[in-house]
Parts: C-alpha cells; structure tokens; sequence
C-alpha cells in the first residue's frame, strides 16, 4: 500500500455570485498516475476526495459560505497533482441572478482613504539624513558638529501619471522665511505667492516629496553622494546605491529603503512606518488601480495594463520590466484556513476529525475500480459515505479573501515588439520601482500563482496570479 501523503498542499476557490458558480483548483502532495484510485463526492455544504490506494479522505466545507448544487460538477481536469473542476453554486434552476451585496466595498468607498501613506518625516523638525547601508551622513555639516536639516514641507505625492500642472500645493513657490511657512502648517497657499507657469515642477532646497517608494529631495542639500554617469546616486563612504538623479531636473529620487533619518537622540527611522517591500507594492498597485479605474464605476469591464521597470546600476545598465494586466479587481476567493498548532507540532490546514454526519451525496469517479475489489461493491455506494473508518480523514475548512486576478510576465529588456507596444501605449501606466521592491513582487506572484496548473495559468508568454486586497 502507498503510504498516506499527508495534507493538500494548496486549496484555492474562485467564487462568481454572478454566474452563481465556484472553481475549485486543488494541489497534491503525489502526482495521480501514482495513487490507485480518486473519487469526488458532492454535498450542498462539502466536498470530499477519497484516495482509496492511500485510504485517506480530504473534507472541504464551504457551507459556511456557500452552498453547491450536488449534479452541476463539470470542466473537470486531473493533471500531475492538481484537481481542477467547477460546480454551480444554486440550489435551484438557473433563473435568476442573486448577488451578495454584503461584500467588502472598502476600495469603492469615498469617505475612507486606505491607500494614503503615513510619513515618519514631520515638517519643522531636525533630521540627519543617513545611507542605510553604513549610517554615514549624507548631508554636509556646514560647521554643525552633527549635520542636520529641518524641512518645510513634507508632502505626498499624487500619482505620476497625472499632469504635474495640476499639483497646486505642490508646486506653488512659498515664502523662504520659515516663521512663514510655519504659519502655514507646511502648506502655502495662492495668495501668498504668485506661482510662475512656465517653471517646472520641482522640490525647493528644504522640501520633502515622498511616493509610495521613494524620497524626492534636492539636490544642494546632498553633499556626501557621489554620482556615476550622470544618473545612479552612491553614498560616498560605502557607496551604497541611493538612488537616480532626473535629467535637467535639481532634484534626487532617494529609493525609500536606502536611507534613514534621525530625529536629534532617537534611533533612525524609515521614511515610511511600512518598511515592508511587499506591503508597499500591494499599496501602490490597489492606489494606482483605484485613481485609474474609472470604466468599472460605469459599469464595464476593466482593462488596467502596469508596466514596472527596473534600472540596476553599473556599466551595463540593465533593464527588466513587469508587465502585468489586471483581470479582475475585486474577486472573491478562498484559501485552506490554516490551523494553529504549537511551537513544537507540524503548520497544518486541516483538522483531523471523525465526523461523518449523514448527506445525500453526488460522486463522481475519476478513475474505474478493479472490479474483483471489495469496497467497490456497486450495492454498498451510500454505505462508503457512512463506513470509513479505515480512512485517515483531514477536514478542511476555507477562509475568504479578496484578490486581483491578473496576468503577468517579467524579464529582462529587449527590442520585443510586446515590451515596444507597451511603452508607447498611453494607457499603460509605467512606473519605475527599487530592486528589493521588484524582486520581492516577483517572488509573491510567483507563489500565488502555483496555486492554478500550468494549462490554466500561462498563455502567451503571461502567467496567472492573484493579489491580495484583503
């Protein structure tokens, strides 16, 4: 007898209230030509898979969330380890639509602001500006024993993709006296200055601009950089990678996770209170999707397209890019609820129970039994649903998210007509990121999308993945 494989190794269902259907994709520890024999029951509120060779039995209950139509089973496809299959999710006949209407709607409401970031930087107080790497001062002393700076204004930025003429508070030009600027908590308004059209929008000597990944500084107050071929930033004692100089511009992009600032007898802070590269790329993608999804609140299907580059320094000057098209914005999905055990026991998704209450059941088999085998007895069918004792059983119960479904591809840049095509397509939103940022994206679409088999995820050089939203 092959021995019991354990757990499922990975659980994902989409749920479509509007087509009233859910899609199972289910991950094996052993690919199926290795197991004897598989079979799927159907109940309203579960779904069971029997291996008969390995005499185990998996248990997912979706009743907490959704109730299956036991006879609706269909675009079933075993491959390798995976269990692919979709059932409808009315009881009934298909004669209506029934839409959950309690659904998170935490993106599509005006009076919350989920995606503003929060600056550790305060306006008005001193600060060393510091590389990471080596906690060397990155500002000139100026005869100060620690070299410090005090900003004017702290402010975030609004999406690149906008026009930069429109950046009001941003770009006026405000008084340099700092009682001034003080009076007006880092803000200057209109009637204080008369802003010139024609000038270019830029930070002044003692701004700070932040993003959702970097600093925007200017560039007479960093001293202690030193700049290779006009464009990447180093630190100058360790030279450490700071960041990029824009061209014909006075300002410095400082990529958020190469620089510290300390407050006078504090510990050096990030510039954000998320440190986290992830965290910051689930950010800027939900912001740069609500700010550009204007045809979903009409009603239509949207078509996002982000393009992310990557600039690593050096002689080479190497390019990636990650392409990526939204699918879906808001969808529903469930993943295996992990189980919390202790320090000293296995991580688990599924409680070992003997629990096997009574229910009408659909079965379907994916493979045909020996006919001589005893517990293929075709009289004693609803008996097998009861009688199982033999078997190993491990329930799984699901947990809700929501999630982008979306397609994407990275590599590194060539004259390919697709990376050409994207760039100068004005609806494409590109936006440049740091390579710990980049490289950690990489990494969480890569996991997330081993969750679908490779016939479903890939076409076209893209692959399937999702994004967590909630």
């Amino acid at each position: 007898m092959i021995p019991c494989t354990g757990k499922i190794d990975r659980l994902l269902v989409e749920l479509r209230p509007r087509l009233q259907c859910a899609n199972f994709f289910i991950s094996f520890p052993r690919k199926f030509a290795d197991i004897e024999s598989t079979t799927i029951e159907l109940a309203t509120d579960r779904i069971t898979i029997v291996m008969k060779g390995e005499r185990v039995r998996y248990e997912i209950r979706t009743g907490d969330y959704f109730q299956l139509h036991t006879q609706t089973l269909s675009s079933l496809v075993i491959k390798n380890r995976y269990i692919c299959f979709r059932v409808n999710t009315n009881e009934s006949v298909f004669g209506f639509e029934r839409l959950c209407t309690d659904q998170g709607t935490q993106d599509n409401n005006p009076d919350e602001e989920p995606f503003r970031l929060t600056c550790n930087v305060e306006a008005g107080k001193p600060y060393q500006v510091l590389c990471n790497n080596c906690a060397g001062p990155l500002v000139q002393s100026d005869g100060q024993e620690v070299p410090r700076i005090t900003f004017n204004r702290v402010l975030e930025l609004p999406s690149e993709q906008l026009d930069t003429d429109d950046w009001f508070c941003h770009r006026h030009d405000h008084p340099r006296n700092v009682e001034e600027q003080q009076g007006d908590s880092g803000h200057t308004h209109g009637e204080s200055s008369t802003p010139s059209l024609g000038t270019k929008f830029e930070p002044q000597q003692y701004d700070l601009f932040y993003g959702t990944f970097y600093a925007l500084m200017h560039r007479s107050i960093l001293q202690r950089v030193h700049v290779r071929k006009e464009r990447f930033v180093y630190c100058k004692r360790c030279l450490q990678y700071l960041g990029s100089t824009r061209k014909n511009r006075t300002s410095v992009k400082l990529w958020y996770e190469n620089v510290r600032f300390q407050p006078d007898r504090s510990v050096p802070l990030a510039l954000f209170r998320t440190d986290d590269a992830l965290a910051l790329f689930h950010h800027l993608v939900r912001k740069t999707v609500r700010e550009f999804n204007f045809v979903t609140h009409l009603g239509l299907p949207p078509s996002i397209k982000l393009m992310f580059e990557l600039r690593r320094p050096g002689m080479e000057g190497d390019v990636f890019y990650l392409l990526m098209q939204i699918m879906d914005c808001q969808l529903s999905v469930f993943r295996a609820k992990q189980k919390r055990t202790g320090s000293g026991s296995s991580e688990s998704c599924s409680d070992d129970i003997d629990d096997d209450r009574g229910k009408t059941s659909e079965r379907t088999e994916l493979e045909p039994h020996d006919a001589n085998d005893e517990s293929n007895d075709e009289d004693d069918d609803e008996d097998d649903v009861f009688v199982d004792d033999s078997y190993r059983k491990h329930t799984i119960k699901l947990e809700r998210h929501r999630a982008m479904k979306l397609m994407y591809r990275y590599e590194k840049y060539e004259e390919q007509p697709l990376f050409v095509f994207w760039r100068e397509d004005s609806n494409v939103v590109n936006l440049e990121l740091s390579e710990p940022m980049f490289s950690a994206a990489i990494r969480y679409l890569d996991a997330n999308s081993s969750y679908v088999p490779e016939c479903y995820r890939v076409n076209l050089g893209f692959s399937m993945s999702y994004l967590d939203i909630s």
